[in-house]
């Protein structure tokens, strides 16, 4: 015989998919508008959710195929097709609009990797490209879909309970006994915390916590821009070029130095004038350099683009891709200055080349340097246009969204080697 009531995993499977969809609808309309670090983090939860709902409900599919169910509700043959084609309705949509979405996902020309919830790598599918434009027209219309079933839905259910005398709100609640108003303010309360997370949740703050604490730890640093600690410990000139230098009494000799570990490399972009704070994790030095000797002196900077930290998985995916860094092919970036100025005090001012992206371009910096024996502390700022390097490709080479100018800082330790 026919249970007269749905399992305890199809309700459960049930409720969790009806609260899911409502959040993602009302959730989506945070989506549109200008993007920006915000949206950014708000599409990487879209996703995410949208992946959820794709799961969840090929697990219902699987669970309505293997457990019993309760049989259909007797009635006229309009009502029980209507009720059929509703059913089918949520399946195509539970499953369709996320399907679609994924493939939206992956015939993108903007790549952005997917992480689950920040956490698990979920991979593109190997579809067409053509694809792309019909999954973007399906998936928008589908949510409009879903929301005319849950109309129809509803109105059946509570047909059934309170025209027709039908228990049927008992089949998939628990309390749903004589006039189910326990059941109703149940399916409510589910339902209705489904709409105000999608209203209320700021997927930005996961975000802003990382953000914030790479700007507290680099406080000491006098720039706009800031960076947790990368760890590469410097690499200290060969010995043959410290030889090379002038040995008569009149000439000074430049100091060889080796750069401590805890030191910070950063910088801030601007997205829709908000910033945009990241580091480097890996990056090291060759300095040969001392005050009374600046015309001798020089800087050899080399940075490992792969260890881009902005606080965002998802987002250091997208920088390391080819429309920014292009780290497959353009692994590191370098700096180099042979030239410096004496300001006064402990100001400095430094002209060299950056190269990146294998675009070299003449970027000055200025910096503060404190010497005491064998110890010293550098601190310094400059500022980049990106779109000079090629950083920033197809849609994101406009500055519109993403502003040209980036701002630069580092502050770190050295030891005299010599």
């Amino acid at each position: 015989m026919a249970p007269t009531r749905y399992s305890l995993g199809a309700i459960v499977l049930h409720w969790l998919i009806a609260a899911a969809l409502a959040f993602q609808i009302i959730f989506a309309e945070s989506l549109e508008g200008p993007r920006g670090p915000d949206l950014f983090a708000r599409f990487q939860l879209h996703k995410s959710v949208g992946i959820t709902i794709l799961l969840l409900s090929v697990l219902r599919v699987g669970w309505r195929l293997i457990v019993p169910r309760p049989a259909a509700v007797p009635g006229p043959k309009w009502a029980m097709t209507l009720s059929s084609l509703v059913h089918l309705g949520f399946y195509i949509v539970m499953i369709g609009a996320p399907l679609t979405g994924w493939i939206l996902v992956s015939t993108s020309d903007i790549k952005v990797d997917t992480l689950l919830f920040g956490s698990i790598p979920w991979p593109n599918l190997p579809v067409p490209q053509w694809m792309g434009e019909p999954s973007e027209e399906i998936h928008e219309i589908l949510p409009n879909v879903g929301i005319a079933l849950l109309v129809l839905h509803v109105a059946g259910a509570l047909r059934h309970q309170y025209l027709l005398g039908t228990p049927i709100l008992a089949r998939m609640l628990p309390g749903g006994r004589g006039k189910a108003i326990g059941a109703v303010a149940l399916a409510a309360a589910i339902m209705l915390g489904g709409i105000v997370l999608g209203k209320i949740v700021d997927p930005k703050g996961a975000s802003a916590a990382p953000a914030a604490k790479v700007q507290a730890e680099a406080e000491p640093v006098a720039a706009p821009a800031a960076a947790p600690e990368p760890v590469a410990a410097a690499e200290p000139l060969a010995a043959e070029e410290a030889q090379a230098k002038p040995s008569d009494e009149e000439a000074k000799a430049p100091r060889t130095w080796a750069q401590a570990p805890g030191g910070r490399l950063g910088f801030t972009a601007q997205w829709n004038g908000e910033p945009v704070t990241g580091s480097f994790g890996k990056w090291s030095s060759t300095i040969l350099f001392a005050p009374d000797a600046l015309e001798a002196s020089k800087v050899d900077v080399s940075i490992d683009l792969a260890s881009v930290d902005t606080g965002d998985s998802q987002r250091d995916g997208t920088l390391t891709d080819t429309d920014f860094f292009d780290t497959s092919r353009f692994a590191r970036a370098s700096y180099r200055a042979t030239r410096f100025t004496a300001l006064g005090g402990d100001r400095y001012r430094a002209d060299g080349t950056l190269t990146l992206r294998g675009v070299s371009k003449p970027v000055p910096l200025a910096f503060t340097l404190t010497i005491a024996g064998d110890k010293a502390r550098a601190r310094g700022t400059a500022r980049i246009d990106r779109t000079s390097f090629g950083v920033g490709q197809g849609e994101y080479a406009s500055t519109t969204e993403i502003a040209g100018p980036v701002a630069i800082s580092f502050d770190f330790a050295a030891t005299a080697k010599d």
